[in-house]
């Protein structure tokens, strides 16, 4: 992708040939003649962090973010916050109902439009996964068509002496068959349609709630609410994502999450014994009351973990051999290595995830901008469809050498200058030591003309100024030798300059004239 980004040196500009990263609308007469996928939309599918901090990409990503998709994120934003608030006000007008009729007409008018608000919402929600899923998998459809029609024809070339040829391609037709859509792919799409479940149940009990008027339909229809209401928060994630301030923090929850179960393996793995083994000394006695039930059991095991409060006298007076045994080695296998090991594995994801913030944070962005061109197309179409390609074929930008170098080139300019730097300095102190003995010297001497009759000490000034003499020979040769030092330096600057020109140069589809030195050294002063 170097070839779509362009430096001029001397007119001090860049040039980005977006239009070539970004597919023609597909033509009405023939819409399977070209590629549907976008190379961005490659890179978000593959998930490449290093192709995606690209500069072309970065700018590509940076126009269509301006462009439309700013806008669209913060539409979907407050959409999802007006339904995740409606859902919560049904849930709490709800929960402090009294017991009696669920609903007193006319009064509780707000409530029923709340409801009404909530299910539109729903409704509408729901329409833009299914049409998100559609779209998916005719998108699908056309890739796998245009690409096994491309396979297609070098197979029919392919040379019955090389049947591996034939193989290989026979195999890749195959697979691509097999693909399946991005959005399966995707698990905030899973996570949405687990809350969308939640809803349609929790609404189905409120119905028959409604209508019953039973307290273990009401109980039950508040238990549901609780638990959706935390999903339905959890989901204003997917949508915050877009924004680089928060998209690496959300990546790094979804890493933790990986985690988290891999570690629950482990713990398990001690956990069940050791619930077996409390059950069998501890368990149903009415002298340790947090282990009466299972429940209670598994429940004080958990606060042991977390270094809680326990019945550790109660166990005592049953059993202290058994009490201390399982006490102590619990302790120790769960709250001390279980706990740091999970402290351990969040603190080697956070630091993975934080390594490359920016680019999590630009590949978020560039997700949530692909799905608002999938589900909102009409809001691209409202700017300008046809911007990228007629504005930025190429987009033109003004190039500053100093800002725009390689990361190893400017570590060795940085280098060169702060030697260049202390030279200086050390060359501007020699001068001030040169010049102080001299205005003192000629200060000396206007006293030494008004009492040159009455000092009979001109020979020590005389020694004086031949040693005065001496130092300043001394400073002039010291002064050559750091004015040598500093062309030297010069010097292996130009050359360093001169290599990055060519490396460049070499980088450009075609030969332009190479500037002079001359012109390189008057740019440079």
């Amino acid at each position: 992708m170097n070839q779509f980004h362009m430096k001029d040196r001397m007119t001090r500009k860049q040039f980005y040939y977006l239009h070539l990263m970004e597919p023609k609308p597909a033509d009405k007469t023939n819409p399977k003649g070209s590629d549907p996928s976008s190379p961005l939309e490659f890179i978000v599918n593959q998930g490449k962090l290093d192709l995606i901090m690209h500069p072309v990409v970065l700018k590509l990503i940076t126009v269509k973010w301006n462009l439309y998709g700013r806008t669209g994120a913060w539409i979907l934003l407050l959409l999802n916050f007006l339904f995740i608030v409606s859902w919560t006000t049904v849930a709490i007008s709800v929960s402090v109902r009294p017991d009696g009729d669920r609903y007193n007409l006319p009064q509780d008018w707000w409530r029923v439009l709340l409801v009404v608000l909530a299910l539109v919402l729903t409704v509408a929600e729901v329409y833009r996964e299914v049409m998100e899923i559609v779209r998916s998998r005719r998108k699908l459809k056309h890739w796998q068509h245009w690409t096994v029609q491309k396979i297609s024809e070098d197979l029919s070339c392919s040379h019955p002496m090389w049947p591996e040829e034939r193989i290989y391609l026979e195999g890749q037709i195959k697979y691509i068959r097999n693909l399946k859509g991005t959005y399966s792919q995707d698990l905030w799409n899973i996570f949405d349609w687990l809350v969308y479940s939640l809803l349609l149940a929790v609404l189905g009990i409120h119905l028959a709630d409604i209508f019953l008027v039973s307290d273990s339909l009401r109980q039950n229809s508040l238990r549901l609410f609780a638990v959706s209401i935390i999903f339905l928060w959890l989901r204003l994630m997917k949508h915050v994502r877009a924004f680089r301030a928060m998209g690496p923090f959300i990546v790094m929850l979804g890493k933790i999450a990986g985690d988290v179960l891999r570690f629950l393996f482990l713990y398990i793995e001690i956990y069940v014994p050791y619930a077996c083994a409390f059950w069998i000394i501890f368990g149903g006695l009415a002298e340790v009351p947090s282990m009466k039930t299972v429940p209670e059991l598994l429940y004080s095991l958990y606060r042991i973990t977390l270094v809680d409060e326990y019945e550790f006298d109660a166990m005592l007076d049953v059993d202290a051999v058994m009490a201390y045994l399982l006490c102590g080695t619990f302790l120790a296998l769960s709250a001390i290595l279980c706990v740091n090991l999970l402290i351990a594995l969040l603190s080697d994801t956070f630091q993975r995830v934080y390594d490359n913030a920016l680019a999590n944070a630009v590949m978020q962005q560039a997700a949530i901008i692909l799905q608002i061109e999938e589900s909102m197309p009409c809001l691209r179409r409202c700017y300008d469809n046809e911007y990228i390609h007629q504005h930025c074929a190429p987009l033109g930008e003004f190039y500053d050498d100093d800002v725009t170098t390689n990361p190893e080139q400017h570590v060795e300019m940085k280098k060169l200058t702060e030697q260049i730097k202390d030279t200086l300095d050390k060359y501007l102190n020699i001068q001030r030591e040169t010049l102080s003995p001299q205005l003192a010297y000629a200060g000396a001497g206007e006293d030494t003309t008004r009492r040159s009759a009455a000092l009979p000490e001109k020979e020590e000034h005389l020694k004086t100024l031949h040693r005065l003499k001496k130092d300043q020979q001394k400073h002039s040769q010291d002064l050559s030798e750091l004015k040598a030092d500093v062309k030297e330096l010069h010097s292996l600057l130009l050359s360093l300059i001169q290599s990055k020109t060519s490396t460049d140069d070499d980088k450009k589809p075609s030969v332009t004239k190479q500037p002079t030195a001359d012109s390189k050294t008057s740019e440079i002063n």
